[in-house]
């Protein structure tokens, strides 16, 4: 009789704490994480993290998952330059040209001409240009002038096609401060949404354009979104696309 009076009192106990709600906290679960570095290379993970890659040439930071510019230098070599590649054939909307530097001028530079060398009579803007060469004019702060060469190349030589980056560091420093999806500006019949990982929609753009309609990594509130692994669903002409994206402050 005590026996089977000591089985009941411990069933009992079981059945009381075998389904109490239990609530764990985020966290990283064991040291399978790896930090490894080299002299143009650092990478870091931890469990359940994407590993992306960050690689250094001088001055500029290459990471994987973001939109790239391009550095080069005139065909002079005394202008050099940061711009987007004209990124397929047929687009609509540009590259853009940033200068770097010019030899015996100082900054900042202020680009007061770009003009075609297949049309020198047409004025162009700095921040729309197709694959080509142009003849750009460069002022310094100390008022001198340079006009030079600079060249535009191709990201690849198919029909434009859209590319999804899977980074976004809405920091204020104006580098991928917003998440650019390449193309979509030629596709303007479009819905973009983004999700959290719970599958709640935290932003959506109709008509997404990488200008007026784009994901600055605020919610549908304009509240800022917690650094995090966000999810994309992207509607263009009928076709869905999906994949997600890695947002770090």
């Amino acid at each position: 009789m005590k026996q089977l009076t000591f089985i009941s009192i411990l069933l009992l106990f079981i059945c009381n704490t075998a389904f109490g709600q239990v609530t764990i906290g985020r966290q990283v679960i064991g040291s399978t994480g790896s930090f490894a570095t080299g002299t143009s290379m650092t990478l870091s993970s931890t469990v359940g993290e994407a590993v992306i890659h960050t690689l250094s040439s001088g001055n500029i930071l290459i990471t994987q998952g973001f939109q790239q510019p391009t550095v080069t230098s005139s065909a002079s070599g005394i202008i050099t330059y940061t711009y987007e590649q004209e990124s397929c054939i047929g687009a609509k909307n540009g590259a853009f040209i940033s200068v770097d530097s010019v030899v015996g001028c100082l900054a900042p530079y202020a680009i007061t001409s770009v003009k075609s060398i297949l049309d020198t009579s047409l004025l162009l803007s700095d921040i729309s240009l197709g694959a080509g060469d142009y003849i750009v004019t460069v002022v310094g702060v100390n008022g001198c002038i340079v006009s030079d060469t600079l060249n535009i190349d191709l990201k690849s030589n198919e029909d434009c096609s859209l590319k999804f980056y899977s980074g976004i560091t809405p920091n204020g420093d104006g580098i991928n401060d917003v998440w650019i999806i390449d193309e979509i500006e030629q596709f303007p019949d479009n819905t973009v949404q983004i999700f959290n990982r719970w599958g709640n929609e935290v932003w959506v753009g109709q008509n997404y354009d990488n200008t007026t309609v784009v994901w600055d990594g605020l919610n549908k509130t304009g509240t800022e979104m917690a650094t995090a692994t966000y999810f994309y669903v992207v509607v263009v002409d009928g076709v869905t696309y999906n994949g997600w994206v890695e947002l770090t402050r």
